[in-house]
């Protein structure tokens, strides 16, 4: 693994996308605080991972490419769907049509009826779903099986492992999911630890990953929002 100029390790810099607009039509287009988290986040990383042969990838749904507009160079992102998250909709539908057979407890109507108000249910419930998606006990047709999904987000790896090898940053919008994943198997996490890593992701949190001189993927940042203002700190 080659340095850089300035002595340091290149690093993979994982970006959450802004925030969504729960309890909307549309949650795939950031609010006004999103739109503000992805400016601050840009000029963060203008300071952190700059450089004309960094390499800009992310996933092609709307709110990745409204905080990616917000980083500099965005026009020359690689734009792969392999980065884009699973629809957490239709795994959620899953799982309230299937829990009587997976025995699981399901929030009530009114949480359904108002997910923003009861934001915290969801992110304390939705581990299990997770669980029982990763190990095939819970079909969804939209989304496929899980492993699917893990292959799909680590097919650019390659590509940044080569960018990286060669001393360039590697920075990357997407999603809570699609980083959970990452970080959790390149550093030999459990699915434990992914599925409580994906509900703590802060939007517009930044993780940076290196690879040390032995090959071994090792955390620099994980889920950092030092760049944002306290009121900036959202989940979804």
């Amino acid at each position: 693994m080659s340095n850089d100029i300035t002595g340091r390790l290149p690093r993979l810099c994982l970006v959450r996308h802004g925030q969504g607009s729960l309890g909307t039509d549309d949650y795939d287009r950031l609010s006004p605080t999103g739109h503000r988290q992805a400016e601050l986040t840009g000029q963060r990383l203008s300071e952190s991972c700059s450089g004309s042969d960094r390499m800009l990838w992310s996933g092609s749904l709307r709110r990745h490419r409204q905080t990616l507009a917000c980083i500099d160079e965005a026009e020359q992102a690689t734009i792969s769907d392999d980065l884009n998250e699973y629809r957490v909709d239709r795994l959620i539908e899953a799982a309230r049509s299937q829990a009587g057979l997976l025995d699981l407890q399901v929030p009530g109507e009114q949480a359904f009826a108002d997910p923003k108000a009861y934001l915290q249910t969801f992110l304390d419930w939705f581990p299990s779903v997770l669980d029982h998606w990763q190990q095939a006990r819970l079909e969804c047709p939209d989304n496929g099986p899980w492993q699917g999904f893990r292959q799909r987000v680590r097919r650019p790896l390659a590509d940044w492992q080569a960018g990286l090898a060669e001393g360039r940053d590697a920075v990357v919008v997407t999603s809570a999911g699609v980083i959970s994943t990452l970080v959790s198997e390149l550093t030999g996490q459990d699915l434990a630890y992914q599925r409580q890593l994906n509900v703590e992701l802060l939007n517009a949190s930044v993780s940076e990953l290196t690879v040390d001189e032995a090959g071994r993927w090792q955390i620099r940042r994980l889920n950092c929002v030092e760049h944002l203002d306290r009121g900036l700190h959202t989940l979804a």
